[in-house]
């Protein structure tokens, strides 16, 4: 089986390629250049760079990772937001299409209202910010166009690799600075490990259709943050808790866009948070 991911330089990309290491794979990158023979650049937005590019690989599973996942800049810059997690999303369906591919495609909580919380795969979408939209419409674009994919819903995805909500935290409070955490915005942190373990998983099993493919468990941002503290022996003090409303940001968020595990917990039960840290605690030694 040869795999093609997108997005290889992120946080689920770079796991990934230590998941899939002694498998026929291959990555693409856009900006942040790996220089390893099976990595390349490709710009999703280019339909025919994408498909020179694919071709070349021939894979028979695509898993699209690549995405702007910057809410705010979303706000901002719809047209780039579009371009890339709508247009791009298009280009890579088309090509699987073409080629009786089998498309993962990686979405978020954030195609939900937040009015719920606890949302099943079955439960309507309704997102309020632009992420949310461009994300919802790449999900349409998938399940119209391929023949044969998987939509794998996550929230909160963080891990060691990169820059994230739980590097965010730890750095933090390692050098003594105060932060701001919000308590009232529920969520089902996934460690990266975990999103990709589940859905090599389906992949294994040759599964299709929507999965909530997150952490194990519900909590507000400010739980998880006093989580890690406590875990990694840090100064919850530091640790401030404040509302949504208090936040400056530029896009709404959703309240609660925790995510119903129970379907793909049939076929790989998440980690819960306090082995997702073990696991964490073990990658930083």
């Amino acid at each position: 089986m040869r795999i093609f991911v997108t997005g290889g330089s992120g946080l689920v990309g770079r796991c990934l390629q230590k998941k899939l290491h002694e498998k026929k794979v291959f990555f693409s990158f856009y900006k942040h250049s790996i220089n390893q023979k099976n990595f390349i650049q490709m710009d999703i937005t280019k339909k025919e760079e994408v498909f020179r590019v694919m071709e070349k690989f021939s894979p028979d599973v695509i898993i699209h990772t690549a995405a702007l996942t910057n809410v705010d800049k979303c706000e901002v810059e719809k047209e780039t937001a579009y371009s890339i997690n709508v247009t791009g999303t298009k280009n890579i369906a088309e090509y699987a299409k073409n080629y009786n591919c089998k498309l993962i495609y990686i979405s978020t909580d954030y195609v939900f209202d937040g009015e719920k919380g606890f949302y099943i795969e079955e439960d309507i979408p309704n997102p309020i910010n632009f992420y949310g939209f461009t994300k919802l419409e790449g999900e349409k674009i998938v399940s119209e166009i391929c023949n044969d994919f998987i939509i794998a819903r996550t929230s909160v995805v963080y891990g060691v690799e990169k820059n994230n909500f739980l590097t965010w935290i730890l750095n933090n409070l390692k050098n003594n600075n105060e932060i701001k955490v919000v308590k009232n915005q529920f969520v089902s942190p996934t460690l990266n490990l975990d999103l990709c373990e589940q859905i090599l998983s389906l992949l294994e099993k040759d599964c299709e259709g929507y999965f909530h493919t997150a952490g194990g468990e519900r909590m507000s941002r400010y739980e998880f943050a006093l989580s890690v503290a406590d875990f990694f022996k840090l100064d919850k003090k530091l640790i401030v808790p404040v509302n949504m409303e208090d936040i400056d940001w530029v896009a709404s968020r959703p309240a609660d866009s925790s995510l119903n595990i129970s379907k793909i917990s049939k076929i790989k039960k998440p980690y819960t948070l306090i082995e997702s840290l073990e696991i964490i605690e073990r990658d930083i030694i």
